[in-house]
């Protein structure tokens, strides 16, 4: 089990859940596989359990850890490791970051979306990420099941998610009151050049009413923007699977886009 500061008393408002496991800290550090040649980012180091693990075998760790108080200890600690740098923020606000070919964070359970949709964004090779359980199996969900959903497909797009193992409770402090899971992502080899906002503001009109059929939700979705004449003019003209929302896959939320853009380009304003 690791040590730490006892003078430092968790956040509950950072959401701060410290790893205890040091066998599990090394399977999260192997996961990426790092090597002289890689420059990890870690969003989040706490006491620095895995920037420890990090600091042997990357050539370059960029530890971003936002609360003050470890900043400092995090600096005293990794003081004589001029491959360590420590940055205080927020990872997610940070522009530019600095460079980085992988990634490996246990982050705060509340940031979980947010991270998941940076990282779906980011240039990277692989990350080692730990997750809540439950959140976890949402990325890893497959079409037709109750945990596949819009943030699932905004995701999995772009990124290849892999199971490495689960992660009992037991193995934070302060003990949380979920598991947690690690997951390896790697950027999808090839990806559909489409028009983005477009494709993003169908996903998450359509999954509104994840349950209904698509057509019956695809409807709802463009009376809202377009009117119900306009919206059932575009449904006349296009092809659809005959399933609900929550069945469709990627590829095939992909083509409707490929089919919706002509006819909606410059009719419809994407949402923030």
């Amino acid at each position: 089990m690791v040590g730490f500061n006892n003078s430092h008393r968790p956040s509950k408002r950072l959401g701060q859940n410290f790893l205890l496991d040091q066998s599990i800290a090394s399977e999260i550090v192997s996961s990426i596989r790092p090597s002289e040649t890689d420059t990890v980012l870690e969003p989040g180091p706490g006491h620095g359990t895995l920037t420890r693990l990090l600091q042997e075998k990357a050539g370059k760790v960029v530890a971003v850890e936002k609360d003050p108080f470890l900043v400092r200890e995090l600096r005293q600690t990794f003081k004589d490791h001029p491959n360590v740098i420590i940055v205080e923020g927020d990872v997610l606000k940070i522009s530019p970051l600095p460079d980085f070919n992988k990634i490996v964070s246990t982050p705060p359970y509340y940031l979980s979306s947010k991270l998941a949709l940076f990282l779906s964004k980011s240039k990277f090779d692989v990350a080692g990420i730990v997750f809540q359980k439950e959140f976890g199996e949402r990325l890893l969900a497959e079409p037709g099941t109750k945990e596949y959903g819009r943030l699932t497909v905004s995701v999995r797009r772009r990124l290849s998610i892999e199971k490495i193992r689960g992660i009992p409770r037991t193995s934070f402090h302060p003990r949380p009151k979920v598991d947690s899971i690690l997951l390896r992502l790697t950027l999808q080899e090839a990806v559909r050049k489409l028009n983005e906002p477009l494709f993003e503001e169908i996903v998450r009109g359509v999954f509104t009413q994840r349950r209904r059929v698509l057509k019956g939700a695809l409807l709802h979705f463009l009376t809202k923007k377009l009117g119900r004449e306009t919206g059932r003019m575009i449904l006349s003209e296009i092809t659809l699977p005959d399933v609900r929302v929550y069945q469709l896959s990627i590829a095939q939320l992909e083509d409707l886009s490929i089919q919706l853009d002509p006819r909606l380009t410059g009719r419809i304003t994407p949402e923030e």
